[in-house]
This record gives C-alpha cells, structure tokens and sequence, in this order.
C-alpha cells in the first residue's frame, strides 16, 4: 500500500449518542467504549489494534471530557495518544479532524466498539488501498465471507446489484483530498429525517436504481465521484468479524462468545 508512505494518524470515534439514554453507556458504567469483552475493555482492544499497524503515527480518541481521564488510564505504552473534541456527529468530527492533519498526510478512522478488530483486520483494509487513484475508501465484508462463519447470526447488509456487503466502521481519507466526501455526508447526516432533502442530495436517479436493484458497486462509486469529486473505494475484507461492532446490547453476548472460542 503506497498510502503507508505517507503520515498517517488514526481516529477512534468515542462520543455519545446524540439521542440520551444509551443502553449501552448505562450497561458499561458511564460509557460504552469500557465495556468488558474478554477482561478487557473494548477501547483498549481498538488502541492495540492500531498499535499494532506499521505507518500508523498516532492515535488520537474523540470522546467526552468527562470520560477522559478514565480513558487515559486504559491506554497502553506504544504509540502516542491524544484526545480531540467530538463535534457532535461522526462525519463532523472526522471533518474536524481532517482540516488538523498534515497535507501530505492520512487519516484512517474507526469506532471504540469495534470490539473484534485486529491489527490484521486493519493490515488487510490498508494493504488494499491505490493511494494514487483513491482519495478516500471504505472498508465492508461481503455476506457470503460473513455467512460462510457467522451463518445464524444477523448483520445488516446493503445490496447493489452486483455486490453485497456490510460496514465495517473502517475508513480511509487522504488530507486535501477527502473533505467534499465528508462534507456530503454531513449533510446526509443533517438531514437524516428529512427524507426529501435527503432524496435530492443522494440524487432522485440514483435511489431509484438503488430501490430498483440496478445500482452496481462501480455505478455507486461513480455516482458519489460525480457529486463530491472524491474518488472512493469499497474495500472487500477477508474477515467475517470485521463487520460486528457493538451498537446494541444483543451484540455484547455474540463478541464474548467469540472471544472465548478464540481463547479455546
């Protein structure tokens, strides 16, 4: 991956949701990023992940003030690691940190309850990346790499006519490049329950080929180059856990359960 050759500094997303109440906040004991998988909080398994991972610089965790010095104190020797200001959504923080980072440089962003990731996982989404003709890219597991492990368990997988996939909360973005991306997808996130608004910002033609089942991955890419001038990738990984997160209480039971079979 030529996109090693350059700075690149890694972001964990760590705020809360805009929404009070969280389950998953009161479960863990003021935040989710310490929920226990394994003995070990799901934030300090992200942090040795990227640690893990040649090229990376840094690691830097957008969360809350008020959880802060409790996060510190779970963040290992090795790279360093510093806090940044949430910005109330994902896409604006990410944007936030974008604008900080060198102009030759990258940013490769994840999630604190991206319990199950591995320096592999990342390794594997990296290794992959054209840096000469990507501006910004995103990792996603197929169904049938997912199924063909996780059969009976369930993932939300979105479906263009020729490939089919689900998010792994793994992204790459190149500084100087990458910011219309993140832009169109603030607005995306500003206008999420304005349905019209929406409608017009993806493109009426596009979602009716997405509705119709006619939208391929290329036409996707393609489309999304044409309204932000960013050229995106979706990269397949080879890794069925990539694409389990914790996002909700029923989750916490299917990521223990495969760590323990890890450990036997």
């Amino acid at each position: 991956m030529s996109s090693s050759m350059m700075p690149m500094s890694a972001l964990v997303l760590a705020g809360r949701r805009n929404d009070a109440g969280d389950p998953l906040d009161e479960y863990s004991g003021g935040h989710k990023a310490f929920l226990d998988i394994g003995g070990v909080p799901m934030i300090e398994r992200v942090l040795s992940a990227l640690g893990g991972v040649p090229g990376v610089s840094e690691r830097q965790i957008a969360a809350p003030v008020d959880v802060r010095e409790r996060l510190q104190s779970r963040v290992e020797n090795g790279l360093p690691v510093r806090f940044v200001e949430t910005a109330g959504s994902p896409s604006r923080t990410i944007h936030q940190a974008l604008k900080a980072a060198p102009a030759e440089g990258s940013l490769l962003v994840t999630t604190c309850d991206h319990a199950l990731l591995t320096s592999d996982i990342i390794r594997d989404f990296l290794g992959q990346i054209d840096c000469e003709n990507m501006d910004a890219a995103a990792a996603g597991v197929t169904r049938e790499t997912y199924q063909a492990v996780y059969p009976d368990t369930n993932r939300t997988f979105i479906r263009f006519r020729d490939f089919e996939f689900s998010g792994a909360n793994l992204f790459w973005f190149k500084a100087g490049a990458a910011e219309p991306l993140v832009e169109f997808w603030r607005h995306l996130e500003d206008n999420r329950k304005k349905p019209a608004t929406m409608a017009a910002e993806i493109g009426i033609i596009t979602g009716a080929l997405y509705l119709a089942g006619w939208l391929t991955k290329a036409g996707a890419l393609k489309r999304i180059e044409q309204k932000t001038g960013v050229r995106v990738g979706l990269i397949p990984l080879s890794f069925a856990e990539a694409a389990i997160d914790v996002d909700k209480l029923a989750d916490i039971d299917l990521v223990r359960s495969i760590m323990n079979e890890r450990k036997n």
